[in-house]
């Protein structure tokens, strides 16, 4: 059966040489090299031609798939794993490219490949003096290639949903920032002649002021539908989510665990109330109680400046924690990066973290912080620290870094078959971050003193995202596949979560736009949670917490049920930290 794996592993490569053909931005970001200047070509043909590849390549998969169906032995199993990533993989793509064609119906898809194109070249500073001028010269070269790239994208806009060429809009600027400053700054870093860079910055912001144009045209034409509807909201949720679970499952278990972590939240508030709010009478109603609750944490906020100093206080204390707690094996500090989230890619998320290039393991993964925008008054600077004080911090890199993202990344990254390294499944990855982040709260971060701040605002905080999680979840699953309305999302939001107004209508455009995501972590971390009453189920009494969390990093970032067939068949853990734990 090992010439299974070798298939799995022949079928991938296939892939890669895919990928390099036809898509020459994400060939940067899984590490190949060899495209590094180019952009992708747009042409009607072009695109044609990268469809009937991926519809022959997706054949081959099912052909492989089909006849590993019932072989027997872990060969074979690891192979299945690998092909089934690749299938959601191909499937994925093809929905983007012919279902429903991303490049026809948003403004920004070529701003993305923009950035990322960029991005990806300036954004490592790893390797040599000399690998460093390359990126640049090919972040240049890509530079003086936008223009045409932006002229095939607006050829092929059919029409421009409102949210999303209310993003595209807001995005613009920022590009403009890395094309026109950025880059030749770079140059400039390095010590080399700002010329080529500088012009090639000029080139390309002359293409992105001709797109801005064009979506100022748009803004009068009529909008394109946003809404994905009931088959391909669930499509997308199989393919680029990997989750099992049905919109309407969805639904029915995030409206419980609402009213489940609701309660633990009063309960939470009503316990701490008189050393928040001394002398002051508990208010009568719940609502009341949660929102003086949070009104208190709110206080603590820091200023502007200290935002991004207290966001690296809480990941050393989040690294601290999780290297102590045992909750599983924790990679060095030195791989992770912290780093404020450039303009060109801001607009829909706070914090993020990116992992390494599957073939460049060696370069860490980034944490990126939004800062406060400089144009911001005062007012709106207060709203946004209100919402990320020290506590929101402290639960941000808990799941972003230790023991969420970070380790999670770090093990996939070093699995030894390229196809765990490659092909990520989002209800894995942020399942992983979410589900931890409840071990965490029983392990008892910041009952010790460990952390400034105080284990009752951690708690609270932590519940509150609880709510968000779930009524994401149903604000995703109502408005593309439900009869949610773009009123009514924002008032569940509010009422359900206890989001701010401005905090709720940016949640639902991010859901507007990013069809899916939101519904990641809440179906992530309820696919994780069932998975460990099924393995502690079977362990009995011999069931060990931090063993399971080793046999659940060992597989890469596949869906739930790859890892869950893996460790039924009891699947040697891989412990690429043990030396580090």
């Amino acid at each position: 059966m090992e010439a299974s794996l070798h298939r799995a592993e022949r079928l991938v490569l296939r892939y890669l040489d895919h990928v390099r053909s036809h898509e020459p931005v994400e060939s940067t970001r899984i590490g190949m090299t060899e495209r590094n200047g180019s952009l992708p070509d747009l042409a009607p043909t072009a695109l044609a031609a990268r469809s009937r590849d991926l519809a022959v390549l997706a054949a081959e998969v099912g052909s492989a798939a089909r006849e590993l169906s019932v072989a027997p032995g872990s060969a074979a199993r690891e192979a299945r794993g690998d092909l089934s990533l690749l299938a959601a993989e191909i499937e994925f793509r093809r929905f983007q490219l012919d279902v429903r064609p991303r490049l026809l119906l948003d403004p920004l898809a070529v701003l993305d490949t923009i950035a990322a194109g960029i991005h990806e070249l300036l954004g490592w500073d790893d390797g040599t003096r000399e690998d460093r001028c390359a990126r640049l010269e090919a972040a240049a070269q890509r530079a003086r290639r936008v223009p045409v790239l932006l002229e095939q994208a607006g050829g092929l806009l059919a029409s421009a949903p409102t949210p999303h060429l209310q993003v595209a809009l807001q995005r613009l600027p920022g590009l403009l920032e890395l094309v026109r400053h950025v880059l030749p700054g770079r140059a400039d870093h390095l010590g080399v002649d700002v010329s080529p860079a500088r012009d090639a910055g000029e080139v390309a912001a002359e293409g992105l002021e001709a797109y801005a144009a064009l979506l100022d045209e748009l803004r009068g034409d009529q909008p394109g539908e946003w809404r994905l509807g009931p088959e391909q909201h669930a499509t997308l949720l199989r393919s680029a989510l990997g989750t099992v679970m049905w919109p309407a499952q969805i639904e029915d278990r995030a409206r419980t665990w609402i009213g489940e972590t609701r309660a633990r939240l009063v309960e939470l508030a009503g316990a701490t109330w008189s050393q928040r709010w001394p002398g002051v009478p508990r208010p009568e109603d719940d609502d009341a109680l949660i929102r003086r609750t949070l009104e208190a944490i709110a206080r603590t906020a820091v200023s502007r400046d200290e935002l991004l100093v207290e966001a690296r206080r809480a990941i050393a204390e989040a690294r601290a924690f999780a290297a102590g707690s045992g909750l599983t094996d924790v990679p060095p500090a030195e791989r992770l990066r912290i780093r404020e989230v450039p303009a060109y890619l801001r607009g829909l998320a706070v914090a993020f973290v990116t992992q390494p290039p599957p073939l460049r393991p060696e370069t860490g993964c980034t944490y990126y912080l939004s800062p406060i925008p400089s144009g911001w008054d005062g007012a709106q600077a207060a709203a946004f620290l209100r919402a990320y004080t020290p506590a929101a911090l402290r639960s941000l890199a808990i799941h972003e870094g230790y023991p969420g993202h970070v380790v999670q990344l770090e093990h996939a990254i070093r699995h030894p078959r390229l196809a765990r390294r490659l092909l990520a499944r989002p209800v894995f990855a942020e399942g992983w971050a979410v589900y931890i982040e409840r071990e965490v709260v029983r392990a008892g971060f910041a009952e010790d003193g460990a952390s400034t701040v105080s284990a009752a605002d951690y708690q609270v905080i932590q519940l509150r995202n609880e709510l968000r999680i779930a009524a994401t979840a149903l604000v995703d699953v109502g408005l593309h596949a439900g009869k949610l309305t773009e009123q009514e999302a924002p008032d569940l939001l509010v009422r359900s979560a206890y989001q701010e107004p401005a905090e709720a209508r940016a949640t639902v455009l991010r859901a507007q736009v990013t069809a899916g995501q939101l519904s990641s972590y809440f179906v992530g971390g309820e696919e994780l949670t069932d998975l460990r009453v099924q393995v502690e189920a079977r362990a009995g009494a011999g069931f060990d917490v931090r063993t399971f969390h080793q046999r659940l990093l060992s597989h890469g970032t596949p869906t739930v049920s790859v890892v869950a067939t893996a460790l039924a068949d009891e699947a040697p853990a891989h412990r690429p930290f043990a030396a580090t734990a």
